[in-house]
């Protein structure tokens, strides 16, 4: 009797079982105005700065970018928790990936535009989606 009450009241959203309390929720504290499987891409196009600016586990750098995707799966391979790239001096623009976490997201003048569950694959993929 007194499992089918909690489950009534979990339904209800008045209980939350133990899994639910230790789940991370940091996913949902952010959330992306674009769903990017579903995004229009052609309205989300990027151009990589060149010099371009790259951090991979904090460290950072810049390299001369020129179309060199090859150079840059190199450097981005790298990477064994993240790496970002920067699209942008003047603004707080940029494309990352959490290889822990398996998602990468797109953020441009500060807001979120595109997040997807993904490792560097996946998101190289989308970048060069985005690029012009």
């Amino acid at each position: 009797m007194f499992s089918w009450l909690t489950n009534f009241f979990r339904v209800l959203g008045l209980f939350k079982s133990i899994s639910d309390a230790e789940k991370d929720t940091h996913e949902d504290f952010l959330s992306p105005k674009y769903n990017s499987e579903k995004a229009e891409l052609s309205n989300l196009k990027v151009t990589i700065p060149n010099p371009t600016t790259i951090s991979i586990d904090g460290g950072e750098g810049s390299f001369d970018f020129q179309g060199d995707y090859d150079k840059l799966r190199e450097l981005v391979n790298q990477a064994n928790e993240f790496w970002i790239i920067n699209l942008s001096a003047t603004s707080n623009s940029f494309f990352q990936c959490h290889i822990g976490e398996n998602i990468y997201e797109y953020w441009k003048d500060g807001e979120m535009l595109t997040s997807s569950k993904g490792g560097t694959d996946e998101a190289l993929t989308f970048f060069w989606k985005l690029t012009v």
